[in-house]
């Protein structure tokens, strides 16, 4: 991205809305994919895999299968492929069904004949039967814009919602229930300061119908868009307008935090590496040319520079172990890299020689670091320690973190 150019932090917006199905789903046999390899056994082996639009706020898959036996399989929202053993029978009905924000999405059903001995590839086509809107603002760490409420009214013809804004960590959301398709929204959305003053607003509208199955809705910056209105005493009668930071600059302390770190890769698992994992919360680009990856193991500490140049606002940047053969060239970003020790070590960030994020990881606390962020030690190999975004303030406490199947790039 060239310096010359400035980044503006957009707010992020996503209206999920699906085509309705009139008429459930029947593929028949003609939809069966089938590789005709013949198996021993008296059983059939399917491969079955859901298609589907992705949605926001994915809560399950779900599958029943009807035919010589009964199943209900649950899998999570990640997972669309279901492998089955199944016996033979002229007639297997699947009917599968996908929730989203709390409600039943999607639906889609497939049937088919299953002959002994044989290997099948099946897809679903999924259909959805209702819509919902979500918007997801980014406000930054530290919410500079200063947002405390909003409002997203949603009207139609004959119904209007109203939807108060929900606060995370770093956003503000707002989230609809299920909405009927083959209607024409008007959508309002109103955010406010403390004080309850209007700071930004929007009008428009969007139509969920089988023509428009996701239509995206996208606020324009709040940075660009928005000028902070101060009243002063009333005897000066005055307004001043609050500018905003700049778009593109170095960064500051609280503002880039390390939010996940790999330090004992399985050693049988052959596709596992050490990274740190870095955050952006703040509403700019900032500008990386200075900055340092800091990693200690054992005794010494060694610092790395950073070979990316800036990382974009809410965004997530994973620097990985360049000497290892299993890093994803998209995650080589720094010139440089130290083993992280196991069982206790620390990771510091620096930009222009100043310390901006650090944390000290052990596997038990010791008479310099009473509280400490938790080690991947000899019994935790393949975990990472990730933050939980809502404890970010009180990150340098073991309870701020979890140990789980590493995300690198994703919060």
């Amino acid at each position: 991205m060239s310096k010359t150019k400035h980044t503006k932090s957009l707010v992020k917006g996503v209206v999920a809305a699906l085509a309705c199905a009139t008429a459930f789903w029947n593929c028949g046999n003609d939809s069966a994919q089938s590789n005709n390899n013949v198996v021993d056994g008296n059983t059939a082996s399917v491969a079955l895999k859901l298609e589907y639009a992705n949605t926001p706020l994915l809560d399950s898959l779900v599958l029943d299968c009807f035919g010589a036996d009964t199943l209900h399989l649950v899998h999570a929202a990640d997972d669309a492929d279901f492998g089955l053993e199944l016996f033979p029978n002229d007639h297997w009905n699947f009917k599968a069904k996908i929730y989203a924000n709390g409600n039943l999405m999607q639906v889609g059903e497939l049937e088919t004949k299953l002959e002994a001995g044989t290997t099948v590839s099946l897809n679903i086509q999924m259909h959805a039967i209702v819509g919902f809107v979500y918007i997801d603002i980014p406000l930054g760490l530290h919410n500079d814009a200063g947002i405390k409420s909003g409002v997203m009214k949603l009207t139609t013809n004959d119904e209007e919602y109203t939807i108060p804004m929900e606060f995370t960590a770093n956003s503000g959301i707002f989230k609809s229930g299920s909405l009927k398709l083959g209607k024409t929204y008007g959508i309002s959305i109103v955010l406010m300061d403390e004080a309850g003053q209007k700071i930004y607003e929007l009008t428009d509208s969007f139509d969920l119908s089988e023509d428009s199955p996701i239509p995206n809705l996208k606020l324009k910056s709040l940075r660009s868009q928005v000028a902070l209105a101060i009243q002063a005493a009333a005897e000066k009668n005055l307004e001043m307008s609050l500018p905003l930071p700049a778009g593109y600059r170095k960064p500051k302390a609280e503002e880039i935090l390390i939010t996940e770190y790999f330090s004992a890769p399985s050693t049988n698992d052959t596709t596992q590496y050490e990274f740190v994992e870095i955050y952006n919360g703040s509403l700019d680009t900032l500008i990386l040319d200075d900055c340092s990856l800091g990693i200690t193991s054992s005794s010494s500490t060694k610092h790395f520079p950073l070979t990316v140049s800036e990382i974009a606002p809410s965004q997530v940047l994973v620097l990985g172990n360049p000497n290892s053969k299993n890093t994803p060239p998209l995650y080589v970003n720094t010139d440089g890299w130290q083993d992280m020790g196991n069982s206790k070590g620390q990771v510091i960030l620096k930009c222009d020689g100043v310390t901006l994020d650090s944390l000290y990881y052990s596997s038990a606390p010791d008479s310099l670091h009473p509280n400490v962020v938790p080690a991947v030690g000899s019994s935790k190999y393949g975990s990472s320690a990730q933050l939980d975004m809502s404890q970010w303030q009180n990150r340098k406490d073991s309870s701020a973190w979890t140990m789980n199947t590493p995300t690198p790039g994703f919060l």
